[in-house]
Parts: C-alpha cells; structure tokens; sequence
C-alpha cells in the first residue's frame, strides 16, 4: 500500500466547524415534492395518480431502464400533483415531480422482497434485486444507481469504502458513521457478499478520530479495514483515492471496476443496510445545514422530497438576504432562492452572507493551477483551447479526465473561473459529438439510400436482361419446336405420298 498522498489537492480546513456532530432526526414534513429526473437515463413514469392514497416505501415511479432506480413514497398521505418543478441543478431546468400531503401517520408499505439478518444465506441476485428495488443511489453527490455500479464491478478484488467528505464544509458522512457504525460495518459485510471482493477498506480523513475509533471498535470483520488518509482535498475523488489506497492508476476515461476495484459512499453502505437487513428502500438521507450565515450548523435525517424551506427551518440563521448553494463550496451549484426539494444527492446547503466576487483579470501564466490539480492535467492550456472553443485541442490535453474540483480556479490569483470554461468546453464537445452522431447518421442513412436506389437499379437491369435473355431462350426454343413440327410434317407427307404413289402402281 502506498503513504495515501496524491499530487496537487489543497488543504482546506472545514469554514464552519460544528460543536458537535449530532445527528437529528427532524419530524416529518408536512408535504413533499419527490423529482421524477434520476441522474442519468429517461425521467420514471409515475405509477401513481393524483388523489391516490400512498404509503411510506410504495414505489410512486418505475422506469424500464435498468440503469436507473425507482422512485418511493417517503411519507405517507395524498398525491395532491404531478407536475413539473424546478430542479436544484444549475441548469434551472423543470423536472416531472410527484406531490404528496401528509396524512401525519408515516403508515409503511409491506414489502414482499426481504432478505433480513441472515443475508449471507441470499443469492448475491436476491440482494442486487433487493438494492435495485429499493431506489438506492451514490449518496456522495453523483447519484449514480448503486446496483449498476455493484454489477459492473463484479468480480472485483477491492471494495473502497469512501468516508472522506467530499469538501470542506460537509459533515452528512461523519455523523452518519458516529450515529451508526455497526450499519456502516454490517453494509460493507453484504457487499462483501455480493461482489465477491477479498477486502474492504474504509477511508477516512485523519481530521474524523471520533469516526476512526467507533469503527475499529466495532469492526470484527479481518476483511474490513479502516485506514485514516490525510485530510486534503480531492482525496474522496474515485480515482485519487484508488491510486492512493492501492497504488492502481484507472486509465484515461476508465472507471475503478476496470481495474478491479469498487468504490462506494459511506453513506450508500448505511442506505444498503437499511435495505437488505431492515426491508426499508431509500426514502431519507442526512443532509448538513451550514454556512457562514448559519449560527451552528447542523447535520439532519431528512425525508426525500422535504422543502428547503422547511429543512432550514431547524438552523438558526442570520437575518438578511443570503445566497443558497447546494451541495460543497467548491463543486457546488449556487441556486436561486429555496423553492426546491431535498434529493436523494443532496448532502449539503450552505447558507451564506452575500459577499462580492472579485472580477476576473488577465491570465499571468503563474502555473499554481498546474500545481495543485490533482489529475496532473495542464488547466492553463486547457483554459486557453476552452476559452477559444478549441474542443479538438483540449481534448488532446485530456479536457474529460477534469473532475471539476476546482482547486484551480481557487488558487488562481486572477479570479479566472477556470472550471466554468472547462464546463463549457464539455457541454460544446458534448453537443459537436451529438451533431457529428447526427450527421455521420444522416450521412449512413443517404449512403444507404444511395446504395439501395443502385441496388435496386442493378437488380431491374439485371432482371430485365434475365427476362429478355428467357425470352430470346424461349422465342429460340419455340422455333426451334417450329421447325421440328415442320419437318416432322414433312416427314409425314413424304410418307404419306411416297405410300399413295406406291399403291397407285
């Protein structure tokens, strides 16, 4: 194993630190707004209607894709609208959403599919089944469906249990492990059953020593280690902590189950757990309230589909106009207002005072964003081929091996939004590839027309001739048995008159 350092990254220590990390159950909302949108694939078809009575865990939403998860009641009550939404995404797009009121008793839907305590003795099948069903998804902030990355790492030698936070500020995982570390240990066991790995490791950021010490108290598993890495960030991106934890680089455009190794957040072994062993699917996850406009932040359980505005109900905020961004305070999305609902990736809201953004300058060509990238990419040529929507070039200088961390645009002393360029450069490569796929289609496609229109043409000269070539076969054959008619008339007569002169003698 390796020292667990990478290159490049910033030590940032976490701008709001809390008393203490509680986890609080808040009680449940009055009303919830549950997107229809997963994170990749088709948008799910509700199963539902308007004036539908639902039960807490009744699935409200299936989609044929397998690649995406269903979407679950998180309380029980009243469809009350299936409508679009806006979406907590920087896009601002709308999302179809289903609505549903309260009725204040949390009744839960029977589940049929259980697996319970004795899991090791399902199919690895019966348990992938179980996931898919129960809605679970990367509860780190991609929200990618667990059972489609558990199926494409099977077989994997490693399973890497991702603790670390992804940013300064995010505390929803460290509470998680000090609430429940037996779950946290009990799901590493069951994916452990199912993908069939050697060993586990759990990665935590050394700054975490309540977290570190609950789970080595509580581990009994030799398969299970927990090993605490440096508090530096992007060490929670997959492909750092893999080369970090294993010394094993993912290739360019590769992904961790090409070289053996499955990646997971702490907080989708929790949500596994509650799935497998309790037959509960994913309706809650925890979610941090934090900020500089926030007096003591706060990391709460919180039911999918609760407003912000009722979230942010629970923490003492400061008086005054103050900016909402979701999720970390680097990677982030910085919404307008709070009309939105909690999903199952959102791990974190900043409420912060509002503060002016310096202007951008000129770049100097300092290189500190070379520095600290931690895929040892070259930000500044990638800037300069961005900024001129040179996509061909920034690709060549690896444009979609960027995770978006922005630790360059952070330490760039001319406040240049250098990861905004990089967006955009990915959006434009994304849509000249969606043109050129178009094109290259439309290209087949009269290619094909041109070649069946010749096809055809040949093939109605070739018939043509065939039918003239059976033709002239039968216009000869037919004189032929002409002929031979003839001459066998002729035979005849010749007979018949050599006969009549013979008797006339």
């Amino acid at each position: 194993m390796s020292n667990f350092t990478f290159k490049g990254g910033l030590v940032l220590e976490n701008p709001f630190p809390a008393k203490e990390i509680d986890l609080i159950r808040i009680p449940l909302p009055d009303r919830v707004v549950l997107p229809m949108q997963q994170r990749i694939g088709d948008q799910a078809k509700p199963c539902v209607s308007v004036g539908d009575h639902v039960l807490t865990g009744q699935v409200i939403a299936t989609i044929d894709d397998d690649r995406c998860a269903p979407v679950h009641a998180s309380i029980s009550g009243t469809v009350v609208a299936i409508d679009n939404q806006v979406m907590a995404h920087q896009s601002g797009l709308e999302a179809l959403c289903v609505t549903i009121e309260s009725d204040g008793e949390d009744e839960w839907m029977d589940n049929s599919v259980a697996c319970t305590e004795n899991y090791d003795f399902c199919t690895p099948d019966t348990i992938y089944n179980k996931i898919r069903l129960s809605g679970i998804v990367g509860m780190g902030g991609a929200g990618f469906p667990t059972h489609t990355k558990v199926q494409f790492a099977e077989g994997c030698h490693t399973l890497i249990v991702n603790a670390t936070e992804c940013e300064p500020g995010i505390m929803c995982d460290d509470a998680l492990m000090q609430a429940y570390p037996t779950k946290v240990i009990r799901g590493v066991e069951v994916l452990l059953h199912i993908c069939g790995a050697e060993k586990a490791i759990i990665a935590i950021e050394d700054d975490k020593k309540e977290s570190i010490e609950l789970l080595r108290k509580f581990c009994k598993n030799e398969r299970i280690t927990i090993e605490a890495i440096p508090t530096k960030y992007t060490s929670g991106a997959e492909k750092i902590l893999v080369k970090s934890l294993l010394g094993i680089e993912i290739p360019s455009g590769g992904y961790a189950s090409d070289v053996g190794v499955l990646c997971q957040n702490v907080g989708t072994l929790v949500a596994i757990f509650d799935a497998v062993v309790e037959n509960r699917p994913l309706i809650s996850r925890v979610v941090t309230i934090t900020g500089s406009a926030i007096k003591e932040p706060k990391n709460l359980q919180v039911r999918l589909g609760a407003s912000y505005d009722y979230v942010l109900s629970f923490a003492d905020i400061e008086q005054g106009e103050n900016d909402i961004r979701m999720a970390g305070m680097m990677m982030g999305v910085d919404l307008e207002g709070t009309n939105y609902s909690i999903s199952k990736n959102t791990n974190c809201i900043f409420v912060n005072k509002p503060i002016e953004k310096p202007s951008a300058q000129e770049c100097i060509r300092c290189g500190m964003c070379n520095t600290v990238c931690p895929v040892e990419l070259l930000p500044q040529q990638l800037y300069w081929y961005s900024k001129s929507s040179n996509i061909e070039k920034a690709l060549d200088y690896n444009l979609l091996d960027c995770i978006e961390c922005g630790c360059c645009s952070h330490v760039c002393p001319s406040n240049i939004p250098l990861v905004d360029y990089y967006q955009f450069a990915k959006a434009l490569n994304k849509q000249q590839t969606k043109e050129k796929e178009q094109t290259d289609n439309a290209r087949e496609r009269f290619e094909f027309r041109e070649f069946r229109l010749e096809r055809n043409k040949q093939e109605r000269a070739e018939m043509m001739e065939a039918k003239k070539k059976a033709l002239k076969e039968k216009m000869a054959k037919d004189k032929a048995q002409k002929i031979a008619i003839a001459a066998a008339q002729e035979r005849v007569n010749a007979a018949k008159t050599a006969k009549e002169s013979e008797d006339a003698r």
